[in-house]
């Protein structure tokens, strides 16, 4: 019998997805600003990239046909690796490299609600601000950390080797997945998913909370957007390259973590709900800070930090309400 992970090494088993968004929200933007390509054009591609982040739900049912999670997490994971490691060679083609790494963020999304739905199931309600917490720092974290290791590799080697590696790390966490035991629930015909995804959205519509907690999901309060462009405006801010991927990447994963770890804290103090709003004005705040602020490295360090932190604690808020209004199956 395989050992058990204890509920914060279970969402450590998140970092692919925060692999993948750290590449989409952090090292595009460099690589492509580092090509001459304008804040506009990043925006653009950021967004179409991440646009799977609030479609690919819809294939959601497909989780439950015939296969376990883990194996559904395993081959989505392994598709974003496959998606990530090819868009390293397509930079200068920007619509084919908008297209693939659009791609493998549908699996990597996938990969996420595999991996999330399966979380809930096996967690109790008590372990949810852990679960979350310890997801947000795999999350947002690794985002940071691999996204300034995306810069330096794909700066230091050559093409193929880097596309290579970057795969291969992004694959490492999902061996944590073989020791997350596996919901009691059976598989299902791809017509009977999609049959009931109307009557399993109804059920999480009837639990507690869910509408006010749609309520807030559906608002900007704490959309933490910026996050996709920080990375693409140390020019504006009169800052080097170097200095950017630093606090883009290692600076921002920990201020993020330490944001996440927090939040556990006030989560267990304040309802889940308060403090997720709460900390989107926060983060709105460090925005606004940016903005009137001089343009120096001072103030692009210190208003990027804050806001990540901040948005470490809403990330935790958030993990942690979507396993309390989803709950066990």
């Amino acid at each position: 019998m395989r050992r058990r992970l204890p509920p914060w090494a279970m969402g450590l088993s998140m970092a692919p997805l925060g692999f993948y968004f750290g590449y989409i929200s952090t090292a595009i933007p460099i690589l492509l600003s580092a090509r001459g390509i304008s804040v506009g054009e990043i925006s653009e591609v950021s967004a179409v990239a991440f646009s799977p982040t609030f479609w690919a739900f819809a294939l959601g049912p497909i989780l439950d046909v015939r296969f376990s999670r883990r194996t559904y997490a395993v081959i989505f994971a392994m598709l974003s690796a496959a998606c990530l490691g090819t868009s390293t060679l397509l930079v200068a083609r920007l619509t084919l490299f908008t297209m693939v790494v659009t791609a493998g963020c549908v699996c990597a999304v996938l990969f996420g609600n595999a991996l999330g739905g399966w979380l809930a199931d096996v967690n109790e309600d008590r372990h949810y601000d852990q679960v979350g917490a310890w997801s947000n720092i795999a999350n947002l974290g690794a985002a940071g950390l691999f996204s300034a290791l995306i810069v330096v590799l794909v700066r230091r080697m050559s093409p193929n080797s880097a596309a290579g590696l970057l795969a291969v790390i992004l694959l490492l966490p999902t061996l944590l997945l073989l020791y997350i035991p596996l919901p009691e629930r059976g598989t299902r015909r791809v017509g009977d998913a999609f049959q009931t995804l109307f009557r399993d959205v109804a059920y999480v519509c009837k639990r507690p909370g869910f509408l006010l907690g749609l309520t807030c999901f559906l608002s900007p309060t704490a959309c933490f957007a910026l996050t996709n462009l920080y990375s693409g405006m140390g020019a504006d801010f009169h800052v080097s390259e170097r200095w950017v991927t630093s606090i883009n990447g290692p600076l921002v994963a920990l201020a993020c973590s330490l944001g996440c770890l927090t939040g556990i804290w006030f989560c267990r103090c304040y309802p889940r709900m308060k403090v997720y709003v709460m900390t989107g004005f926060g983060g709105a705040a460090a925005a606004v800070g940016l903005i009137a602020s001089p343009h120096t490295l001072t103030f692009y360090v210190t208003w990027v930090l804050f806001y990540n932190f901040f948005q470490g604690i809403n990330y935790t808020a958030f993990g942690a309400l979507q396993f309390e209004i989803v709950g066990p199956y």
